[in-house]
């Protein structure tokens, strides 16, 4: 093919996809017909290719997909027969696939779910056809792993809004199904092990609903196991805090069917993530105090919930962590951390504090620690933080009678 009829070609495809913008198939199709017999006369094989894929992108938007896939699979048997040089290779290759993704966004554009998908089903397959050929290349698993994903981004996105259960339950097991096809392909991609753990609590929320708490527990234990290929790939504490309501809710979850030790064994070792983030000397001080904060309140919640053991386990490392904080770096910390360590701590001289709003708030969270105290049996601290408050409150109402 001339180089001049080769760009007659290209501005020709051009036309055509301006031509299925607005919705003028026939047209389309006419000018796709020459097309396709002026490429195959001129024997390229990734011009055709293109020609096809875009045919087919005609028919499907006619309603007509099973028209539109036999010219799918007629462009990807093309490849998949092709013996060519590594170089034309790789242009039928770029071609299929550039041609299927961009296919799949203007179905997604169009609002069209159902052909998106196909056309990155379509681009899977391309990619299946290089392992193929080459099964020691790592990059096609990369690229149908991202594929998979796509997919899954593409359910969520246009996730319907009042679903009846069993269909919101069929619609959140497609979208695991693509995110375990991703994750099994990348194991150890924190993107993709985020994404199955989503999945997966999408689900677990969906039975939580439903009172199937049999159902709930089988997925997450699916979440705990998915969140600990996150060992190795701990870039931050948030990983940690993760992993650790991962635990957390499996431990409710067992409690919720009467499975009190087991519910016990996961608080314990949602607690651990914890600890190994008080120990690490990389998280900053301030993130501490804000977790420190977030164990306490756990604590009193597992307390409302009669979970004493675990309650005291909670309020105990939150306390013996505070304990051990350097009162020096609490003047680097942020003030909402710094408010936390002095009341727990009994280091803020309330005398100082002009701020009214500011003293009931402390005086209220005093009252609440004395309380759990008082539930965790540790009356000698109960009574302290109760005589805290009681000073507090005496200086509001001096306050309150000078202003009057």
């Amino acid at each position: 093919m001339s180089r001049q009829a080769e760009n007659l070609l290209n501005r020709n495809l051009k036309d055509i996809s301006s031509l299925i913008e607005d919705k003028k198939y026939k047209k389309a199709l006419e000018k796709l017909d020459k097309a396709e017999n002026l490429a195959g006369k001129a024997k390229r094989q990734d011009l055709l290719c293109r020609v096809l894929l875009q045919k087919g992108a005609v028919l499907f938007s006619m309603g007509k997909p099973n028209e539109g896939q036999n010219l799918y699979d007629k462009a990807l048997d093309i490849f998949r027969a092709s013996d060519l040089n590594e170089d034309e290779d790789s242009v039928i290759q770029s071609t299929l696939s550039n041609t299927f993704r961009e296919l799949a966004r203007h179905f997604k554009m169009a609002e069209s779910v159902e052909n998106a998908e196909k056309c990155y089903m379509n681009e899977i397959k391309v990619y299946e056809i290089l392992l193929e050929k080459n099964p020691e290349d790592d990059e096609p698993k990369l690229e149908i792993a991202r594929a998979f994903t796509a997919i899954g981004d593409l359910y969520k996105y246009f996730e319907p809004e009042d679903m009846d259960p069993e269909t919101e339950r069929q619609y959140y097991e497609k979208i695991l199904d693509v995110r375990e096809k991703a994750f099994e392909l990348l194991d150890d991609s924190e993107t993709y092990i985020y994404g199955l753990a989503h999945a997966l609590g999408k689900l677990v929320d969906f039975y939580i609903i439903q009172q199937d708490y049999e159902s709930a527990i089988q997925l997450q234990e699916r979440v705990v196991e998915v969140m600990e290929e996150l060992i190795d790939l701990l870039a931050n504490w948030k990983d940690l805090k993760a992993k650790s309501n991962a635990y957390d809710k499996l431990g409710s979850l067992y409690a919720k069917v009467g499975k009190e030790e087991l519910a016990e064994e996961q608080y314990s070792e949602a607690l651990e993530y914890y600890v190994m983030i008080f120990d690490d000397e990389i998280w900053p001080l301030s993130v501490k105090m804000r977790l420190a904060a977030e164990v306490m309140e756990r604590g009193k919640t597992l307390l409302l919930s009669k979970k004493y053991d675990s309650a005291k386990e909670s309020m105990d490392l939150a306390f013996d962590f505070l304990g051990g904080v350097d009162k020096e770096e609490l003047k680097d910390s942020v003030k909402e951390a710094m408010d936390l360590a002095y009341v727990l701590l009994g280091e803020r001289d309330e005398e100082e504090s002009e701020d009214s709003g500011y003293l009931a708030e402390m005086a209220g969270i005093s009252v609440e620690y004395a309380k759990t105290l008082s539930d965790l049996n540790r009356n000698e601290e109960a009574k302290e933080f109760t005589a805290k408050s009681e000073k507090i409150f005496r200086k509001l109402v001096e306050e309150g009678n000078e202003d009057s």
